[in-house]
């Protein structure tokens, strides 16, 4: 048997190119296609520069900075927009602000619109931190904490450093460009879910970890609120795990694809907070978060635990077991054990042709030709799928298998699983069960498809945990993201009067 080829890049021909009108523009960009960065000259100085490989000066780091905020912003889910929250994280940066070297310089905090907990900053003092790290934060120290340690990376230019060394933030996956003669299946195979702005080194994280503990306690905050806030993203990471049945996928996604948080990371912001105190505020962060969008919102389709549903476009579908979903403008990635995958998005086709015939043609000049091109129907909708053996640069044999079903008179909603060929046997029967999952949603259904939100409670005497977690809008271990949520360990109880999250709907 020939050996399977690697993919190409996809052809300029493209029979259905990806759609890009406002109907699509609804699953929103959490990871975008662009490549976000700047190669850099120019001089560098400066009171608060760090040891460094730096070329960049500070008018230059700005502007580049600035150049870049709005691009990162829009990749990254868009601004989330609320006034309280907004005013309750700009004052929490302007106080760290004043006590850093550079509390002249103008900063900008904004709050992305995005379930993942992550944070990161640009030169010139861009801040950026998504609502999904708000949610966790339990207390308004450990928010600062984080914020803390972004301004630690922009007084340190640790940004700077980075752009100085040609290193570029390598953000998404990529357009769809063909159901098979596709980029994005070339760069999911031979990248990986690398999603995320690309890490620091160890010691530009040192620093920003002493700069920030400094930041926190010269502003009256705990400085411990850094360590505790790491150790409840490492649980986070675990329960997501557990939901995914995986070892630590969750890790891919959050801060610590940017910000590695090894145990002697936690270990070292312990040591240097020193034993100092400080204030930890816990109502006015449930007072800021009351009512704030938990998960995805409705523009971006509502995910609850294996379950999506797009309200806007329509349509509903179950993703296979152990699979985390991640939701951007342009596609739906769901990343499955050992490599497995799925691609989901939206194109035009052709009306008055046959999709087995679209998906035929479909393959770029030079990709390998679809085997097995036959037509299906999934919950009364015609459609069409194939499949081709191929190898990535690794020499990993991968199955692709394109699905492409027909949602109305000129458009189709498309499917790409792309499995290592070793762990197909694992994963074949839950992809035939996700692939006949897809269905359009009616009118009320849509109407009825809410957004997750944060309801921030006064527990009453005789509520117990279970009573509690009953309320919760959750289809997967509601308990452990209660327990979360709130910081209660296994067996502890919540005291009446005091107040806790719930996530509703």
């Amino acid at each position: 048997m020939p050996a399977a080829p690697v993919i190409a890049p996809a052809s300029d021909r493209d029979p259905y190119p990806a759609r890009r009108s406002r109907r699509m523009h609804g699953l929103r960009r959490l990871i975008g296609a662009a490549v976000i960065g700047v190669m850099a000259a120019g001089c560098a100085g400066g009171p608060a520069s760090s040891q460094g490989f730096n070329l960049i000066g500070d008018e230059q780091a700005s502007q580049m900075g600035a150049e870049e905020h709005p691009k990162l912003v829009k990749a990254f889910g868009g601004e989330y927009k609320d006034e309280k929250l907004q005013r309750y994280v700009e004052d929490i940066g302007f106080r760290l602000m004043a006590v850093t070297e550079m509390k002249d310089q103008p900063f900008t905090f904004t709050i992305i619109d995005s379930p993942i907990v992550n944070a990161f900053a640009l030169p010139g003092g861009y801040v950026h931190v998504t609502r999904g790290l708000i949610a966790l934060a339990h207390d308004e120290a450990e928010l600062a904490g984080v914020m803390a340690h972004e301004i630690g990376h922009v007084t340190a230019r640790h940004s700077a450093q980075r752009m100085s060394t040609g290193m570029i933030a390598q953000v998404g996956a990529g357009l769809l460009g063909a159901v098979l003669g596709s980029s994005t299946v070339a760069n999911i195979a031979n990248m990986g879910a690398q999603v995320y702005l690309q890490s620091y080194s160890r010691d530009q994280e040192f620093e920003a970890d002493e700069r920030g503990t400094r930041y926190l306690q010269a502003a009256g905050y705990d400085p411990g609120a850094m360590a505790s806030f790491l150790q409840r993203l490492n649980d986070y990471s675990g329960y997501e795990a557990k939901l995914r049945g995986q070892d630590n996928p969750a890790e891919q996604f959050n801060l610590m694809a940017s910000h590695p948080r090894t145990p002697d990371r936690v270990a070292r912001a312990v040591q240097l907070a020193g034993g100092a105190t400080g204030v930890r505020p816990v109502e006015p962060q449930l007072e800021a978060i009351d009512g704030m969008v938990y998960g995805s919102s409705r523009a971006q389709g509502v995910i609850n635990g294996r379950s999506f549903k797009h309200p806007e476009l329509r349509f509903a579908f179950e993703a296979p077991p152990s699979y985390a979903i991640i939701n951007s403008d342009e596609n739906i990635t769901g990343y499955g054990p050992e490599g497995a995958r799925f691609v989901f998005d939206m194109a035009r086709a052709p009306r008055n042709m046959a999709l087995t015939d679209v998906l035929a043609r479909s393959a770029a000049e030079g990709q390998p030709r679809l085997q097995n091109v036959e037509r299906i129907t999934v919950n009364g909708m015609d459609g069409a799928t194939g499949v081709a053996r191929v190898r990535d640069r690794s020499g990993t044999t991968l199955e692709v298998r394109p699905i492409i079903l027909r949602a109305d008179a000129d458009t189709v909603y498309r499917v790409q699983l792309i499995t290592p060929v070793d762990v197909l046997p694992k994963v074949q029967e839950d992809l035939r069960r996700f692939t006949y999952s897809f269905h359009r949603l009616t009118e009320a259904e849509a109407r009825a498809v809410k957004p997750l939100r944060l309801d921030v409670v006064t527990v009453k005497r005789g509520d117990t945990v279970d009573s509690l977690v009953k309320r919760m809008a959750l289809n997967e271990d509601p308990e452990g993201l209660f327990r979360l949520l709130n910081g209660l360990k296994p067996g502890e109880t919540p005291e009446p009067g005091t107040r806790v999250r719930l996530v509703v709907q």
